[in-house]
């Protein structure tokens, strides 16, 4: 209707019509296209909004899953020290031996610190987020983890050697009995019940203390152990210092 109107004052060489006619066609597709640029970036708003806010959960998880580890390897440590200390203070075992296996084992505990961060990558890959400081502060935490799954991405010696020590039955007893695996959260029952007999429980652990390769490869792993607490720590606070910025991105967008 508007092109047949304008083709009329053309024709009719009403210029001025023309000129007003022209303006309204531009203006009008200028404010068309304002109008889809204020939708495409209020979507845009709404789904770095909804991003946010599953990448806040997604750290809020990783901190949960990085404290149960620490705290299972804190177990581990725990048994690894006691070993360390039973083996320097006695040549042999000779009363509550499966106690002594039982420390073997947890000290041989090892879980990867992988940390889950696929709704990061999926928001880097859509652009967001927008902020470039808060950007940098996930990029520090994962930085952080990542190279906490690099210290610790090879099983220990240790672990292997005594497992093949220790007889089938008596590991099957083990993980029945004084392993927890629940959602996902590994702990270690220290008062779990003999797995067999006394005097198969002190031949075990007297061949565990004996072998020449337990010590070394023990004491090389619980070194590495220390060590967690703080590296863990640490990096769970840069995560949280990340969920500080989400949430204060997300306060000024309410």
């Amino acid at each position: 209707m508007l092109f047949r109107r304008i083709a009329g004052h053309i024709k009719n060489q009403d210029w001025l019509a023309v000129a007003l006619d022209f303006v309204i066609v531009v203006v009008g597709v200028f404010i068309g296209i304002q109008v889809a640029n204020w939708n495409d970036a209020r979507t845009e708003y709404q789904q770095e909004t909804s991003a946010l806010i599953a990448l806040r959960d997604e750290l809020q998880a990783s901190i949960a899953t990085t404290q149960s580890r620490a705290k299972a390897y804190a177990q581990a440590a725990a048994a690894g020290r006691r070993s360390l200390a039973f083996i320097s203070e006695n040549d042999r075992c000779t009363e509550d031996c499966w106690d002594r296996v039982v420390d073997f084992m947890h000290a041989s505990q090892w879980q990867s610190l992988e940390i889950n961060h696929s709704t990061y990558r999926n928001m880097r890959n859509r652009g967001f987020p927008k902020s470039i400081a808060l950007s940098e502060a996930v990029d520090t935490y994962l930085a952080q983890g990542q190279s906490n799954v690099a210290a610790f991405e090879i099983m220990p010696v240790y672990r292997s050697l005594v497992r093949q020590l220790v007889g089938v039955e008596a590991q099957e007893h083990y993980w029945r009995n004084c392993f927890s695996l629940l959602d996902g959260v590994e702990s270690y029952v220290l008062d779990c019940p003999e797995g067999i007999s006394s005097d198969e429980a002190m031949v075990l652990a007297n061949t565990i203390i004996q072998h020449p390769g337990i010590k070394p490869n023990l004491t090389e792993w619980i070194g590495a152990l220390v060590s967690l607490p703080q590296t863990l720590g640490d990096q769970n606070q840069a995560a949280q210092r990340a969920i500080d910025l989400i949430n204060k991105e997300i306060k000024r967008r309410e």
